[in-house]
């Protein structure tokens, strides 16, 4: 029993025994052996579950590697729009957002809004509401102005392109802050945004969101529209960059001659604009 040890015997002890020192030799250890996995481990199991997945649905694998590979592509492209990391955005990651999880880019727009601290805020494009309600929430200091047409005939005598058509398929606009208590400091307007009054607003809003119509001919008169009535510090927010052709086109060819600089926020469809230095260099 004693093959993995080694005896050395010491002198004798003064009762005229001996002392037994058992020194342990590495073959008698049990070594714990630690798994370590790499990406080049991992390479079979991926082409072998991406070969049986496609086999199984090859419409919705196609369809997810192509749009992802030319969203990425896209991203890459952009020659006047930054990509940044949310951390990059100055003391967002202090910053309390209390939101349901269903929406990321939501809780972004928010916590941008935190920092913000608009007084004034305009969002063009209210649909059922959630984003008007949860800006107000996280805002309890500014008055919400949301616009969205009339009614669900309206899309037939639109001046410019209109894109999403099925959010007419229900219509419910501003149904999530009805009753709600912040519904006292949120002003629902109605009208085609490319022929609306903005005037009333000049220089007043501190920050804006646009998501209306997606089109390049929308974003395009949206943006004009809020550019004259932001205030010396406002901040304009777009939504659905760079997922829409035309979100994408607009932006890119304003950020060339805008003169505050346009950030996208990595991993969301948040793009924004300030006067105010929001940004970490």
């Amino acid at each position: 029993m004693f093959d993995d040890l080694k005896r050395l015997f010491l002198p004798r002890n003064q009762d005229g025994t001996e002392s037994l020192l058992l020194l342990v030799t590495p073959h008698n250890l049990k070594m714990k052996t630690i798994k370590s996995v790499n990406s080049i481990n991992i390479i079979p199991r991926v082409i072998f579950g991406a070969i049986a997945n496609s086999l199984r649905d090859p419409k919705s694998l196609r369809q997810r590697l192509i749009g992802g590979a030319w969203a990425l592509l896209k991203l890459q492209a952009a020659n006047s729009v930054a990509n940044i990391d949310i951390n990059r955005v100055t003391g967002i990651e202090g910053v309390p957002v209390n939101l349901p999880v269903d929406s990321y880019d939501r809780a972004v727009l928010c916590a941008l809004a935190k920092l913000v601290r608009p007084k004034a805020f305009f969002e063009i494009g209210t649909y059922v509401g959630m984003t008007t309600l949860a800006v107000a929430q996280s805002s309890p200091d500014a008055t919400i102005y949301t616009l969205d047409l009339p009614g669900p005939d309206a899309r037939n005598d639109a001046v410019l392109e209109m894109s999403d058509e099925y959010l007419f398929d229900r219509w419910d606009r501003g149904s999530a802050f009805k009753n709600s208590p912040e519904s006292i400091r949120i002003k629902q307007l109605t009208g085609d945004s490319a022929t609306f009054d903005f005037s009333p607003y000049a220089g007043k809003i501190d920050m804006a969101f646009i998501d209306a119509s997606h089109s390049y001919s929308y974003v395009k008169s949206d943006t004009e529209a809020i550019l004259r009535i932001l205030s010396p510090t406002g901040t304009i927010v777009w939504h659905d960059y760079p997922s829409y052709p035309g979100v994408f086109a607009y932006l890119n060819e304003l950020g060339a001659s805008l003169g505050s600089k346009i950030y996208h926020i990595n991993c969301t469809g948040i793009a924004f604009s300030s006067r105010m230095a929001l940004v970490n260099p």
